[in-house]
């Protein structure tokens, strides 16, 4: 769903109203209006982009709809008019169709291989690597893969605040908010025997806690809804899921009144996704009949459910409600296939390409899935960032911090006080020291203390002193040397 958002906005300079259309969730308007515009266009190298764009947002409100064959279809109509823009846009776009037709048909290994080299390539358009960092993230989710998703999504963020529309950004931090969401959902004891549990349980820890992520959730629904209904009640679904009150009937309710307004749009494919996503949500709330009869739509005929793109969830999901009404071979039976689809799965997913290097290097920088800048609000999220970005340099201020995500020093100051109990320059002192701590564990090569505590912004003797004795309860020359305090007190008193 935040994906197609993400498409929509990419079509919005050449397709407005088509946009707004699919933002709204009027996906059924959208496809008519689009369908007798991208007819009437002229077959023209000047209309090519136009047809581009037209394109894919065409063919990816087609696979939300359920229609995979015509846009299929499109897809393979739409090399020609990229082949009129360049060979490059050949490459870029085509990929990036490719990858969302894979992340339909839920093979998230290959759609990383599609998706990936887009998201790398400097020389692609901006918006169409954060979409495509984007799509690495749900694949990576679907694999069970959340530290790696969210990684994704931070390389995404960075990205996005390049670009002068503020949407895009906004919309990365619905993606991760979601991503956090499910994660802890799927990590739940509840769901301790599904197959990919461990994996699912990696990391659940970290993320914020279900009050805090509610309030982030419902921030998230107010900041999109005046340009897209859809994102928004995508984001107040699952802040209404995640109220403490939420169980049992309640939670039945709520899942069911998400599908209503699904049906009532005619998203096919969504509905789906919610049906399964809802069904793992009740079981972990004790409402298994009503998980029952929400995926009933989708198990009747079980020889379809095996041959189903989504037969990992749903071999499980029945076989833990053949547990519960005592039907013990049956559900030993669909476990036992449950778990050849998650070895298989893996297998798959292990054996894609190499992890995209936007990944590696969001890796290398170690501050994606930080705990401290999990438990802050989306906005200010980005100025966590744009600190840990700019530890190196010596000139960081709180106003610089400030006027980069535009709030005001004293809103940086309470929004950090808030959520992590100290304020942004407690937060570059701690973050610089622990870098400088790192360095200096590691040998700090043929420098000195100074000279490494200058690559992280950190020029003044006695301050690095007096804030690094602080936090490790020794002096950075202690450290360099292997030494701790009561070993340099010991050495002076038998020297």
């Amino acid at each position: 769903m935040l994906l197609l958002a993400m498409t929509s906005l990419r079509a919005a300079p050449l397709h407005g109203e088509l946009a707004r259309l699919a933002l709204e969730g009027q996906l059924p308007a959208a496809l008519r209006m689009g369908g007798d515009h991208f007819e009437r266009l002229q077959r023209t190298p000047d209309a090519a982009p136009q047809r581009a764009a037209l394109g894919q947002l065409l063919g990816r409100a087609m696979l939300a709809c359920g229609r995979e064959e015509d846009a299929e279809e499109l897809f393979q109509r739409q090399l020609r008019h990229y082949e009129a823009m360049s060979r490059h846009m050949v490459r870029w776009y085509g990929a990036m169709d490719q990858g969302a037709m894979l992340l339909h048909l839920n093979k998230p290994g290959r759609a990383i291989d599609c998706l990936g080299p887009v998201g790398d390539d400097a020389r692609a358009p901006v918006a169409a690597r954060v979409e495509a960092m984007a799509g690495v993230a749900q694949a990576m989710l679907r694999a069970g893969d959340c530290g790696s998703a969210m990684r994704s999504l931070d390389a995404a963020r960075n990205l996005a605040a390049s670009l002068g529309d503020p949407r895009f950004a906004q919309l990365v931090d619905c993606m991760a908010l979601e991503l956090a969401t499910l994660h802890r959902e799927r990590g739940g004891d509840a769901l301790n025997d599904h197959a990919l549990g461990s994996v699912y349980r990696e990391g659940a820890s970290e993320a914020p806690d279900n009050m805090l992520m509610h309030q982030q959730l419902g921030a998230a629904a107010d900041a999109v809804r005046s340009w897209s209904p859809l994102v928004a009640a995508r984001m107040d679904h699952l802040r209404r899921m995640l109220a403490a009150d939420c169980t049992g009937p309640a939670a039945a309710a709520q899942v069911a009144h998400q599908l209503a307004w699904l049906r009532d749009r005619r998203l096919s494919e969504f509905e789906t996704q919610a049906r399964i996503e809802g069904a793992l949500m009740l079981m972990g709330r004790g409402a298994s009949h009503a998980a029952s009869e929400l995926l009933a739509p989708l198990t009747f005929n079980e020889q379809q459910m095996h041959r189903s793109r989504h037969a990992l969830e749903l071999q499980y999901c029945q076989a833990k409600l053949h547990q519960q009404q005592g039907r013990h071979l049956d559900a030993l039976r669909l476990y036992r296939l449950h778990t050849q689809h998650a070895v298989q799965s893996l297998r798959t997913y292990a054996a894609a390409g190499r992890a995209p290097g936007f990944l590696q290097q969001a890796k290398a920088g170690g501050d994606a899935g930080d705990p401290a800048k999990l438990r802050l609000p989306l906005r200010y999220r980005r100025a966590y960032q744009f600190m840990m970005d700019h530890l190196t340099d010596e000139h960081l201020s709180v106003r610089q911090v400030a006027a980069h995500v535009g709030v005001t020093e004293r809103a940086l100051q309470l929004a950090f006080r808030t959520h992590l109990g100290v304020t942004p320059a407690e937060m570059i002192r701690t973050r610089r020291v622990e870098r400088i701590h790192g360095d200096l564990q590691a040998g700090g090569g043929e420098a000195g203390v100074l000279e490494v505590a200058s690559r992280w912004g950190v020029k003044n003797r006695s301050t690095l002193v007096h804030n690094y004795r602080s936090r490790f309860d020794e002096t950075p020359t202690q450290t360099l040397r292997g030494t701790t305090e009561d070993e340099a007190t010991a050495t002076r008193l038998h020297g």
